[in-house]
């Protein structure tokens, strides 16, 4: 007892600074935010000309995280491949609270982010961003109540198990419900709720792909803005989601999945995943570059030229190839480093980073480049710039804003059955017959 009571200790002496640090991190957004509310937009580096910056890309890229991630917990619970099942609730509460960031940019980014609820009040059924609001409520919806269908056995035995705060805590997201007496009743439960999980998956793909195929559908419908003026940006999107869902998948089970005989396959099998779908995103890219320039129209020319060699293109050449796709390609596939899950997992956090200037570089070059040539140079003055950096404000917020989020999905990722436990009073019973 004494020495189980020492590795807790150690255990808390270990995580307290980490949530330390992250709460004063989210303490520090919050202050940022609550400035950006009091004074407006002026805080940011954003102009007439540049009227989406950092907080939209970090819109996109936490959505596509969200709808990646429940892609691919379809793919084990609707598809059958059972062998990645636990990394399903994994991928379900990833999916959750990415969903939960997105919202808070996004909400951020609004003009008059106290008007939100207008969206409900005053729908319009021509609107893609109204279309979208729907998907994301359905996608709420989908998403709690299949994360509760595959917890509430475990979550109804450690009601029964777990005293104090954690144990009420537990018998309030039961929602009334009780864990099964026999081993029998137990396995027709858990068999039921995986059929509610299932039926939910199904549901749950059109809509998860309506969440960021339409995310990638509200750029692809400006007009204004030939770069994203393609039918080909919506595709673009789910396939960069897919690939950026497996990598934090790679990621969170290679380095906070269960230690056990079946750890390093199933972060191997992560890892090819990833592979696969950023094999697919390059080859959509290449083909989107190679038609743009080969047709030689000047918009499209101009705004590729920003990205392969204008003020950003540390983040397309460093940041999008290099971190994003050539240095997890390798070390999922290198000889040294694909059986070793230390590497595998650092190659998931690699896409997770690298995805960030993914979704700079669908966001900022398309309004650094006038409209029309010399339009730059026909008003003097800050607030009419084609140049964007993101401002002190826009950092601190966006820092503040992923930490908390890290934070809540931390504890929850802490109290949460995260993984399928069979009750020990079940499991003493099987072994003695």
């Amino acid at each position: 007892m004494e020495v189980k009571n020492m590795a807790l200790s150690e255990q808390r002496m270990r995580v307290y600074p980490y949530y330390g640090i992250l709460a004063l991190l989210a303490l520090v957004g919050l202050v940022a935010i609550g400035v950006r509310l009091a004074e407006g937009m002026r805080v940011t580096a954003l102009s007439s000309p540049m009227a989406w910056g950092m907080w939209v890309a970090f819109y996109i890229y936490f959505i596509g995280l969200s709808a990646g991630s429940f892609l691919l917990s379809t793919l084990i619970y609707v598809f059958g491949m059972h062998q990645y099942e636990k990394v399903g609730r994994m991928a379900l509460l990833s999916a959750l609270f990415a969903l939960v960031a997105g919202m808070l940019f996004v909400w951020i980014d609004l003009g008059h982010p106290w008007r939100f609820w207008k969206v409900f009040t005053r729908w319009n059924y021509t609107s893609v961003l109204a279309w979208e609001v729907l998907a994301y409520l359905f996608y709420i919806a989908t998403l709690g109540i299949e994360l509760w269908a595959l917890m509430r056995c475990d979550l109804a035995h450690l009601a029964l198990t777990v005293s104090g705060w954690r144990g009420k805590l537990y018998r309030f997201l039961t929602f009334g419900f009780r864990c099964p007496e026999s081993e029998a009743a137990y396995r027709r439960c858990h068999a039921q709720s995986m059929r509610v999980v299932r039926i939910l998956g199904i549901i749950g793909i059109p809509v998860a792909i309506m969440v960021h195929g339409g995310t990638g559908a509200i750029f692809a419908v400006v007009a204004a803005k030939p770069y994203w003026y393609t039918g080909l940006f919506p595709i673009i999107f789910l396939v960069s989601a897919l690939a950026s869902g497996a990598a934090l998948m790679t990621f969170l089970y290679a380095f906070f999945g269960r230690k056990d005989e079946e750890h390093l396959a199933i972060t191997r099998g992560m890892a090819n995943l990833m592979v696969l779908f950023l094999c697919i995103d390059l080859l959509l890219l290449t083909s989107e570059f190679l038609v743009g320039l080969y047709g030689k129209i000047p918009e499209h020319i101009r705004v590729y030229h920003a990205i392969l060699f204008g003020p950003f293109s540390y983040t397309f050449w460093v940041g999008q190839l290099l971190v994003g796709a050539l240095i997890p390609i390798a070390l999922a596939t290198l000889p040294r480093t694909r059986n070793n899950i230390f590497w595998l997992g650092l190659g998931g956090l690699s896409v997770v980073i690298g995805i960030v200037a993914v979704r700079l570089n669908l966001v900022v070059p398309a309004y650094v480049v006038p409209v029309l040539e010399g339009l730059e140079h026909a008003i003097n003055q800050p607030r009419w710039a084609y140049t964007y950096f993101p401002s002190f404000w826009e950092w601190a917020s966006s820092i503040g804003t992923i930490a908390l989020v890290v934070l809540l999905f931390s504890l929850a990722f802490q109290f949460l059955p995260m993984f399928h436990e069979f009750p020990q009073r079940f499991q003493a019973a099987s072994e003695s017959r």
